[in-house]
């Protein structure tokens, strides 16, 4: 039972991590099942915002028959939604370089929840042991790979959200997922004036789980809007790179004492680009 449970974690993290895309309605496939797949916010438990300001106003029951499968839009911070245009209304659109936002009125088609969490701070490493969540586990890999062979890294959501799709191992059973913890660390000494990166420390305590008998995938997205604009300010523009240290074993069962590294290329972060179609 709990197997599926997981291949169904996988199904969920697949569409989680795909890159927001307009769908294309008139190619020779016929239309789609949706009209397009967001990464948006939420607003008052209510509507949803992606990060070019459109906003999109589900209809009651498409909210009902989505919490009937386990959405709560009520407790959602970020999240992915899959959708249908209830009624016409025209497309962003980019006037003079700047965007029109619009508002959308939907029919979700599918909703899923991003685990969404702060980042801790804390001055130094030294701090970060002290004052951090104590890590008792190791990370399998932030770069998971899916059953089509799609690998899949860690991404940001605008300058607001560092999204990390996590694997670890863990005992098979399904309550067990609640025991594991994952925090980010940002550690205000790493920063000097010359930098232009910014440096994250990720950290895995497994509770009161002791075994490592399946793997376990989640997305999970952590606040780092402030920093990054903390970083703006400081530096006169964005970081290029964001480096994420974590401990890796791909057993999933021994605590290294040294670090690996995944490093994420930050490109215009800060201007909205057009929505493409992806085939």
């Amino acid at each position: 039972m709990f197997m599926k449970q997981l291949k169904f974690l996988m199904v969920a993290f697949t569409l989680l991590m795909g890159v927001s895309f307009t769908s294309c309605l008139n190619d020779d496939a016929g239309e789609s099942m949706y009209d397009g797949i967001r990464y948006v916010r939420t607003v008052m438990g209510s509507y949803f915002v992606d990060l070019y300001g459109n906003t999109y106003h589900p209809t009651m029951a498409s909210v009902t028959e989505m919490e009937a499968q386990g959405f709560k839009m009520s407790g959602t911070d970020l999240a992915q939604i899959a959708f249908k245009n209830v009624e016409d209304t025209p497309a962003t659109k980019a006037e003079g370089g700047t965007f029109t936002p619009q508002d959308y009125r939907i029919k979700l088609v599918s909703a899923i929840a991003v685990d969404s969490y702060s980042t801790k701070h804390v001055s130094s490493v030294e701090n970060m042991e002290a004052e951090a969540m104590p890590e008792t586990a190791p990370i399998v890999t932030l770069e998971s790979t899916d059953n089509y062979g799609q690998t899949y890294k860690p991404r940001m959501y605008g300058a607001e959200m560092l999204v990390l799709p996590i694997s670890w191992k863990m005992e098979n059973k399904e309550e067990m997922l609640k025991q594991h913890t994952m925090e980010l660390v940002y550690i205000e000494d790493e920063s000097n004036e010359s930098s232009t990166e910014l440096v994250f420390y990720l950290r895995h305590n497994k509770g009161t789980d002791t075994k490592t008998d399946v793997f376990a995938v989640r997305n999970k997205a952590y606040d780092v809007k402030k920093i990054m604009s903390d970083f703006k300010e400081k530096h006169g523009s964005y970081p290029t790179t964001i480096r994420i240290k974590a401990k890796i074993d791909m057993d999933g069962a021994k605590l290294p004492e040294k670090y690996t590294d995944y490093t994420l290329s930050l490109i215009h972060i800060s201007e909205p680009t057009r929505l493409r179609c992806i085939s």
